[in-house]
């Protein structure tokens, strides 16, 4: 009966689960599309930005406002915290140097982001 149990919860799980290490997002990502209240629009380079550096420190660039937390990473989430802001960068598909991003803040605002590491 545990083997089943067992069988039946292994086969439940996600088959692409993201297990996030510092190499992969390390850099500047480029947001190339945003989904808001269900409308996507395309973005040019540098509208939206996220500079996540070796040293747990980010820095974003978010429609011309810039502002700069620390962050940790929880197997696909980021966590940023700038001020008393708490974000999060859950990674929903990755590959290479492209994914797909849900975020939501501390503050209520929710997005799809599909980004570029540059």
């Amino acid at each position: 009966m545990l083997l089943a149990l067992s069988l039946i919860f292994i086969s439940c799980e996600k088959e692409e689960d993201i297990e996030l290490s510092k190499s992969d997002i390390v850099g500047i990502w480029n947001v190339t599309k945003i989904t808001s209240d269900g409308e996507t629009t395309n973005l040019p380079s540098g509208t939206i930005t996220v500079d996540l550096k070796s040293d747990d420190k980010y820095y974003v660039s978010f429609f011309g406002d810039s502002y700069a937390g620390t962050y940790t990473i929880d197997e696909s989430t980021v966590i940023g915290v700038s001020g008393s802001i708490i974000e999060y960068f859950e990674f929903t598909s990755f590959s290479g140097n492209t994914a797909k991003i849900d975020y939501k803040n501390s503050d209520g605002d929710i997005y799809k982001f599909e980004a570029e590491k540059k």
